[in-house]
């Protein structure tokens, strides 16, 4: 049974995380899934179009994750997000560490990944608005406060693994990824949301 286009693109997927994109041949990812140089390219013309095609992948699940997000953000829903997260960054770790590589070397991508960077500073801002508005966030002190915070729990969200190797931090923990998304939220917290994080960690953590 010959391999699958799928089964190519998990091994050039797990080459790419150990090595970095730029380091991957065709050869590499060939060798690794136990096929010529020719039947890869039945599948993949080059190293762009795999790139292309994770993704894809990622972005779709991305995309699923923030629009389920959406439908109750309650804290509950806010951590099990993050889970989702760490584990999806785990899974597609080199395009975390090598975003603006990645970026620069395919513009299309660069493009599609800025779409998805809106949308999910948009689904972020709705969560704080909904916790504000149920009670467990305090109320914007000035008018783009959301909106900054916002920003910066994104930038954070996207940049954390990176930061973390940068720091020599080779195996991140799930834990410290999520502890340090919630402290940006923290400064929002009532009387009503203390106690409901800390309900939260204490199952969680």
């Amino acid at each position: 049974m010959k391999p699958t286009k799928q089964y190519i693109s998990d091994k050039a997927l797990t080459l790419f995380n150990e090595k970095g994109f730029v380091n991957v041949r065709l050869q590499h990812i060939a060798d690794s899934a136990f096929v010529s140089v020719g039947h890869l390219a039945y599948h993949f013309k080059n190293k762009d179009e795999i790139i292309f095609s994770l993704y894809k992948r990622l972005k779709k699940k991305q995309e699923l994750q923030l629009t389920e997000f959406r439908v109750l953000p309650l804290f509950e829903d806010i951590d099990f997000l993050l889970r989702n997260v760490y584990q999806l960054q785990q899974q597609y770790r080199f395009f975390y560490l090598d975003t603006l590589e990645v970026l620069r070397a395919f513009p299309d991508i660069a493009e599609k990944h800025r779409q998805l960077l809106r949308f999910q500073r948009q689904q972020i801002q709705f969560m704080i608005e909904f916790n504000a508005s149920r009670g467990s966030f305090i109320q914007p002190v000035y008018e783009k406060q959301f909106a900054e915070i916002a920003h910066t729990f994104c930038l954070i969200m996207d940049n954390w693994l990176s930061y973390q190797y940068t720091n020599g931090n080779n195996t991140p923990l799930e834990t410290a990824y999520c502890n340090d998304m919630w402290s940006v939220l923290k400064v929002l917290f009532t009387d009503m949301g203390i106690p409901e994080f800390r309900q939260l960690s204490n199952k969680a953590y």
